[in-house]
């Protein structure tokens, strides 16, 4: 039987073991941050929404709920830049946003277009 501070060192070395087999690892040992896009959004002109989460997103018709899109977003201050694969056309496409405020973000498509985004419940 393990006694004194022995058996402190062991529960306690036993603990962390647990507490490390919960946390969700990441490259680097760096925990999951949300982003001022995490959340769900939707296009102003009713077209779509998007479920942005942790670099990823993926959007949906509004009117039949069907994958319009998917794919990744990064966040660098007030500038957002997407990529995305879509389902339609099976084409790669791309775009640059501003965020314009705390529940609005705009974007231009890269090879012409824009749409704006407002933050949903």
């Amino acid at each position: 039987m393990i006694r004194g501070p022995l058996k402190a060192a062991v529960l306690l070395a036993g603990a962390a073991l647990v507490a490390a087999c919960q946390t969700v690892s990441m490259p680097g040992g760096m925990a999951p941050r949300s982003s001022a896009m995490d959340g769900n959004w939707a296009s102003t002109d009713g077209v779509f929404r998007a479920t942005f989460q942790r670099g990823s997103f993926t959007s949906r018709f509004t009117q039949t709920n069907e994958i319009l899109a998917q794919g990744t977003y990064t966040v660098s201050g007030g500038n957002v830049s997407m990529q995305w694969i879509s389902v339609q056309a099976q084409q790669q496409r791309s775009a640059n946003c501003i965020i314009t405020g705390a529940d609005t973000v705009s974007c231009s498509q890269t090879g012409g277009g824009s749409f704006e985004l407002r933050r949903t419940a």
